[in-house]
């Protein structure tokens, strides 16, 4: 009997041993790891849906948390992506800074505006920008200031071309209005201000072009007042000067609704195929009794076998006739002035090029020359005739073709235009 008590309770142990493991030590474990999951910030691997004294009820709650961080992570994931792919597509660059004044943010655009190769994360705004006005500004707001609107200057990196931003801060508010931040947007105005620029050069070089054949016409029209001027020599001398004058004007004025016509893209080509030999013997016969007149010889350099190109006849012909205007008036007597033409480097086009043994223009201005009204030396060559705008309609005329057109030149060296032309079905 003792015997068969003894067994019985070791039975009950046994028992109440696998009971309390698994209604109270393993649940409490599964707790341990659950709570240690969550505090971390993982993902639980599982739960135990039992438990004694309670034990189910706790871990069901903390199931129940655990989704809902799980959700609000999820959410937290979705919105960071989508706030990413807002600032990575943002033309503007973006930052983000904490109330400590330290970055924690930085868009692509920002990045490239300052040349940074990785996100300046952790840095403060001067450490990130250089920029005082910038730095102090978001001092100032995280001390409870407003909104802010800057234009600062942004120097150009290894003497390349500065920049000009327009910074906007504004305050990072929390639900509780306690501020958290700072958020700065860099909007780029350099390219609106060279535009600027460019404007207000072209309005000041027009009116210079405008007002010295106008004041030539004022004054002989003043002096016409007289009668007894208009009869012998001096008469015909005030009428010689008027119609200049007057020619100067028309052709200014035509010359700019010219440039305004091409650049507003109303023009259109009616294209053909035609030899580049045949275009440069064309070009030299027109042009060659007024390079006869100033003893200047022409000369014609066309290699063989060239593919023909495409081009308007008309808009070609004007090309030319710019350039060899220029050539002829820069050309001095006994000179030579050649055309060429050869295969381009891609093989897709033929370039062109007029050659004068002129005075050269010096190396750092050779590629303004193209700007409408630039003048190397304005006085000796609003002399020699011109309004300023010819070779500026070369270059668009010679893009709208799908060309490009350069110059290479050198005090005493002569000057010499090429321009490229797409080959038929290059």
């Amino acid at each position: 009997m003792e015997g068969i008590l003894l067994f019985a309770g070791g039975i009950t142990v046994v028992v109440v041993a696998l009971w309390f493991w698994g209604e109270v030590v393993r649940p409490w474990r599964q707790l341990q790891r659950l709570i240690v999951d969550l505090a971390e910030g993982r993902k639980p691997s599982g739960f135990v849906g039992r438990g004694a004294w309670g034990l189910q009820e706790t871990i069901g709650q903390l199931e129940r948390v655990a989704a809902k961080l799980e959700g609000i992570s999820s959410r937290e994931e979705i919105e960071r992506v989508n706030l990413q792919a807002i600032l990575a597509s943002l033309t503007e660059g973006v930052l983000v800074i904490n109330a400590e004044g330290r970055i924690v943010l930085a868009n692509e655009e920002f990045l490239r505006m300052f040349a940074f190769v990785e996100a300046p994360e952790g840095r403060t705004v001067m450490e990130a920008t250089r920029l005082v006005e910038v730095d102090r500004a978001v001092e100032e707001i995280n001390l409870g200031g407003t909104t802010q609107n800057l234009e600062v200057q942004v120097a150009g990196i290894d003497g390349g071309q500065g920049q000009t931003l327009a910074v906007n801060l504004a305050p990072i508010v929390e639900g509780d209005r306690q501020r958290s931040g700072v958020v700065v947007v860099f909007h780029d105005l350099s390219k609106m201000r060279r535009l600027e620029m460019v404007r207000q050069e072209f309005v000041t070089n027009l009116s210079h072009e405008l007002r010295t054949p106008l004041s030539i016409v004022a004054g002989y029209l003043e002096t016409l007042q007289d009668p007894a001027v208009l009869k012998g020599g001096e008469g015909k001398k005030i009428w010689s000067v008027l119609q200049r004058n007057c020619e100067r004007l028309t052709l200014l004025v035509g010359d700019l609704l010219e440039l305004s016509r091409i650049e507003s893209g109303q023009m259109e080509l009616n294209l053909v195929a035609r030899p580049p030999r045949e275009i440069l013997e064309e070009v030299q016969e027109d042009w060659q009794r007024a390079f006869t007149a100033k003893r200047v010889k022409l000369k014609l350099d066309c290699a063989g076998g060239l593919p023909a190109v495409q081009t308007d006849v008309l808009r070609v012909g004007q090309i030319f006739s710019n350039l060899m205007e220029n050539a002829l008036r820069f050309a001095p007597a006994g000179s030579q002035v050649t055309l060429s033409a050869r295969q381009g480097e891609s093989g897709r086009e033929v370039e062109f090029g007029v050659r004068d043994e002129g005075e050269g223009i010096p190396g750092d201005k050779t590629d303004r020359i193209f700007e409408r009204f630039f003048r190397v030396d304005g006085g000796r060559v609003r002399e020699k005739g011109g309004t300023g705008l010819g070779l500026s309609i070369v270059k668009h005329l010679v893009q709208i073709h799908g060309g490009k057109v350069w110059a290479k030149s050198g005090l005493e060296q002569g000057t010499q235009i090429t321009l490229t032309l797409p080959c038929r079905g290059g």
